[in-house]
């Protein structure tokens, strides 16, 4: 018959072990918790930020060079003059391209995260969600870029450069969104592939260029808000989310008077 093992009658190296076990499994808890919460979002970022550099580069960078050339070609009289975003018009440079490219990147991954930052803010089936982000994210784009400069002022036909700066958003928004949601779905890549290479995806997108510090900014006060979201209960969050989206609706207005008074200058 064996005696029922007592731990207080291990000695030496085992009695060190017994001690320290409470405090190895507290720590691997605490690991795994950590993992259990960090992992998934980690995820959502790359996902994100690779859908919104490619989408910011094909459609701001690509898009942008095509509407360029077009307005170019519309007015050839004012070849050699400088736009307002700096390139000259009527001349495709490497370097030029180049620079657009890297730029259009950097916004579209900023875009992205903007995008994870009220998609759950957005209420109705997902069309409207993804119709009223885009309508939104439009205005505010138009009432921030319209404005009294070469761009809107020298080309001609006057409606022409804003519709085609217009189309820029109207575009990218929709298709960051329905990128996001896709390379989430639980057999993509970024869902099913080892974290640390989802990682190093996350880290090349986000160490590619000047705007990491707005990139750093708007993550760390995502993960503040996420913070105090927690904390609250249901009922304060509920009131919160419809605080944010007060908020945010007046700022769409606000930004429609301000496109709309632009763009009766150019009627």
């Amino acid at each position: 018959m064996h005696e029922a093992t007592d731990s207080s009658s291990w000695s030496g190296p085992d009695r060190a072990t017994a001690a320290r076990a409470p405090q190895y499994v507290a720590r691997m808890t605490d690991v795994t918790s950590s993992r259990v919460v960090l992992e998934p979002a980690v995820r959502t970022l790359a996902a994100a930020t690779a859908a919104g550099a490619l989408c910011g580069v094909l459609v701001g960078g690509v898009g942008g060079r095509i509407a360029m050339s077009v307005l170019a070609g519309l007015n050839p009289e004012d070849a050699g003059v400088i736009s307002d975003d700096g390139f000259e018009m009527g001349r495709v440079t490497f370097g030029g391209t180049a620079q657009l490219l890297l730029s259009t990147c950097q916004f579209g991954l900023v875009g992205a995260l903007i995008y994870l930052g009220l998609r759950h803010l957005a209420i109705g089936p997902r069309w409207v969600r993804i119709a009223s982000l885009t309508a939104g994210g439009t205005v505010v784009f138009g009432a921030l870029i319209v404005h009294d400069g070469v761009d809107f002022t020298l080309l001609e036909p006057s409606w022409l450069p804003i519709a085609l700066f217009l189309a820029i958003p109207a575009l990218y928004i929709p298709a960051v969104a329905l990128l996001t949601e896709r390379w989430e779905r639980p057999g993509s890549w970024f869902a099913t592939a080892d974290v640390r290479r989802v990682c190093a995806v996350l880290i090349l997108w986000l160490a590619t260029g000047v705007l990491l510090p707005v990139v750093a900014l708007l993550l760390g006060a995502a993960l503040l808000v996420r913070l105090v979201v927690g904390r609250l209960s249901p009922g304060s969050r509920s009131v919160a989310a419809w605080a944010a989206r007060g908020v945010l609706g007046v700022v769409g207005v606000v930004a429609l008077l301000d496109l709309v008074a632009d763009l009766g200058t150019y009627a």
